[in-house]
């Protein structure tokens, strides 16, 4: 009897070895994963701080946008349309001016009666121009004239 008490002590003993190993381990794994989660709710939140950041460099963008747009409607409204007219004969015409630096020479539509005209939408202000009819750099005589470095142009003013 002796012998099987000490028998089942052994196994008592080996089980709650077992079962302390076990609960180590266990406790070990909540260890492990409670530290896992500390991690996961630190990169949490530093992702949390970039998304933040983020939002407020997209606010700060989107209000200088607004602005600009703000600033470019103000300017729109300042906007006026000129028609120009090339009141010769000629076959085609174009206008050139100090409104675009010079750049682009707009071909002028010509009407059923003759007259060619050309849309412009200007801000305000005084401008050069010059025609150049079918090839020829020409101004009008009928609209004020300035001299200009030697060159002769038409003065445009819009108000």
């Amino acid at each position: 009897m002796f012998y099987t008490l000490h028998q089942d002590n052994g196994r008592a003993s080996d089980d709650l070895l077992k079962l302390s190993d076990a609960l180590e381990f266990q406790e070990n794994e909540i260890i492990n994963a409670q530290d896992k989660l500390r991690s996961t709710r630190a990169k949490i939140a530093v992702s949390e701080g970039k998304i933040a950041l983020a939002i407020i460099d997209a606010q700060k963008v989107v209000e200088e946008k607004q602005k600009r747009i703000d600033d470019v409607s103000r300017a729109l409204q300042v906007l006026r349309t000129a028609c120009i007219v090339w009141p010769g004969s000629a076959s085609v015409v174009f206008l050139t001016g100090s409104f675009d630096g010079w750049a682009i020479q707009r071909r002028m539509e010509k009407s059923s009666l003759g007259v060619f005209s050309l849309y412009l939408k200007l801000f305000p202000g005084r401008y050069e121009i010059k025609f150049i009819v079918d090839d020829e750099w020409k101004i009008d005589p009928l609209r004020p004239i300035v001299h200009n470095n030697g060159y002769e142009n038409n003065l445009l003013i819009i108000t």
